[in-house]
């Protein structure tokens, strides 16, 4: 393991201060991914900067509709949320199926994002809320969609010098439901073979669908949104005929790669059944 030194700045200010004064820095969150590639020698920072010290990004809020998380904010404290049990039910199933409970207990959805794996569980949840990140640096900030954040496996779009401070996205409400189905190759401690989620509006009366976003992991370099399996749905009937249908429009426009925890074409058949099986649980909770 590399020799680096060691910073743990006490607010966000310091925090862009000394990743200006550090060019070969690497953020320390909740350190399950950094720790490990440090250990591993993927990764060779000369400085690390813990921000574990920076409450002001820890935390869930909801305020006029809208919910906001800090980026430091731990899986299992968004697992056992109240709020994102209620408002953003794929989110707090996503979280709760996140490594292990050590893992759940130290590692942050910022970071989460910021190891930009395909295979991250709670991106695509957070993509079907359509969400938002705020990313700070010594400019001021600036906001992006989180789907727009990924450049490729281990790769995003943030410059250097940029911290993501939150995440926010709109509450679910009335008519409206979501859900999150993972399938891994064991039932727990498991990177997701494919992961899905999905958030829908519908008529609950003449089963109409007014709104759908789909997200799905481990089917490309970046998770990914389903722009084709959205609009099947749209303006229909849900039915278990159209539900089938929607399946084989995102299992076609899906196009992931053979790896060593599963075959391309397993994976493309897979995509379509999780987000059907997310469909009928979302329309199953709205209807009850």
């Amino acid at each position: 393991m590399s020799k680096f030194e060691y910073f743990r700045p006490n607010t966000i200010e310091e925090a862009i201060i000394l990743m200006r004064e550090n060019p070969s820095y690497c953020l320390l969150a909740g350190g399950t991914d950094v720790m490990v590639k440090i250990k591993e020698n993927i990764i060779h920072p000369s400085a690390i900067l813990d921000l574990g010290a920076l409450d002001s990004l820890k935390g869930i809020k909801v305020e006029g509709g809208k919910i906001t998380i800090g980026a430091l904010t731990t899986h299992t404290r968004l697992f056992e949320s109240d709020t994102i049990r209620k408002y953003a039910p794929a989110l707090a199933k996503a979280a709760g199926l996140v490594g292990s409970p050590q893992i759940r207990n130290n590692g942050t959805v910022g970071g989460n994002m910021g190891n930009a794996s395909p295979a991250a569980d709670t991106v695509p949840a957070l993509m079907a809320y359509d969400a938002t990140i705020t990313i700070a640096s010594a400019t001021g900030t600036r906001e992006i969609l989180l789907k727009d954040l990924f450049k490729g496996p281990g790769r995003t779009y943030l410059e250097p010098g940029e911290l993501i401070t939150e995440i926010s996205f709109e509450a679910q409400g009335v008519n409206q439901s979501s859900s999150f189905e993972k399938l891994g190759k064991r039932k727990a401690l498991a990177i997701s073979v494919v992961n899905a989620a999905v958030f829908i509006e519908a008529d609950p009366k003449t089963k109409i669908v007014n709104k759908a976003r789909f997200a799905l992991g481990s089917v490309a370099a970046t998770p990914i949104r389903v722009p084709a399996g959205e609009e099947c749905l749209i303006g229909n009937v849900i039915s278990e005929k159209l539900l089938s249908e929607v399946a084989g429009v995102v299992s076609n426009a899906v196009k992931p790669i053979d790896d060593v925890r599963s075959t391309a074409v397993y994976r493309q058949e897979i995509a379509g059944t999780l987000i059907k099986r997310a469909l009928e649980n979302a329309w199953r909770t709205m209807s009850n």
